[in-house]
């Protein structure tokens, strides 16, 4: 096949795949474009022709949108093409393509844990008013409760729950320890939730030491622990030894509730999403090769074991 053919064909199906995701229409013989689409990869690589390989990522991009497939690699793969085109002073193309993106997955929105209904979709205010009473099986186990993550991010940047996400994230406080004795004690602590009724049994891995809480919500609500190891602050997955304790250290309450707020909130959130925490960021991605390397000892422990 000559680069015109492979150009021409591109275009086609280009135009075949998002006609039809834009305008959230079913593809006719889905397998057949899916099988097309994937054909001409190697096609255009052998080319070593960026400007067509960029239209071909786009049109794949789409298709995995349209088709709900993949979302945590196509996630990935969406914030690799931001990057790429902001280096080619290309902003404006890539705003184009995330908004064909968004029409395509409305009311739905491409997050790292799949293709859901986000917080601007709902009322997010109300759920962020109810977490002390949802989490109230959790704090009676008296262990300390901290907002954690994006739901902390989105409570201090704008003062509700971020538009684009679609889970509330806790870090749990187990107390002074390591990070080799860590993993035990937060399986001796989900036994405590599990004997508690407090967790999703249907979320329940082998080797995932996060912890989805049953709730009334609808939401997927993660805890996360975190411990202290000689005056320093540590929560998977973002954090090992990186704070002082006292960046977090004597929690503040959450509208005068139970649940706390680090004592630094910038200083937490600077440590996690980096200096530029204050600008939102719909396809932030998180590094997690590197956290699994520094967690090793977390995500290797077997969380079946329960008794």
């Amino acid at each position: 096949m000559t680069e015109a053919e492979i150009a021409q064909q591109l275009v086609s199906l280009r135009d075949h795949v998002f006609a039809h995701a834009t305008a959230q229409i079913a593809l006719p013989r889905p397998r057949k474009t899916r099988l097309a689409v994937d054909a001409l990869q190697p096609l255009i690589r052998q080319l070593n022709s960026p400007a067509l390989f960029d239209d071909w990522e786009e049109l794949y991009v789409l298709l995995c949108c349209h088709r709900r497939f993949r979302p945590a690699r196509t996630h990935g793969r969406l914030k690799r093409m931001e990057r790429r085109y902001a280096k080619k002073g290309q902003e404006a193309r890539f705003a184009t393509f995330f908004e064909c993106v968004k029409q395509t997955l409305h009311p739905d929105f491409i997050t790292p844990h799949g293709y859901n209904r986000t917080f601007s979709e709902m009322a997010s205010d109300e759920i962020l008013s109810k977490l002390d009473s949802e989490l109230k099986p959790v704090i009676q186990l008296g262990k300390p409760i901290m907002l954690y993550a994006g739901a902390l991010l989105g409570h201090v940047r704008d003062g509700r729950l971020i538009d684009h996400d679609d889970d509330v994230d806790f870090a749990v406080y187990l107390g002074e320890s390591t990070l080799d004795d860590i993993p035990k004690e937060w399986a001796l602590f989900q036994q405590d939730l599990i004997a508690n009724n407090c967790l999703d049994p249907e979320s329940l891995t082998r080797n995932s030491p996060t912890f989805k809480v049953r709730n009334s919500l609808g939401i997927d609500i993660d805890l996360f622990p975190a411990w202290s190891d000689g005056g320093r602050f540590s929560v998977y997955p973002y954090s090992l030894n990186d704070l002082p304790d006292d960046a977090i250290f004597p929690l503040k309450p959450l509208n005068g509730g139970t649940i706390g707020l680090p004592q630094d909130e910038p200083a937490l959130l600077a440590q996690s999403y980096g200096e530029n925490w204050r600008i939102p960021d719909p396809l932030f991605h998180f590094d997690w090769p590197s956290a699994r390397r520094r967690f090793a000892s977390l995500r290797q422990y077997d969380y079946s074991v329960t008794g």
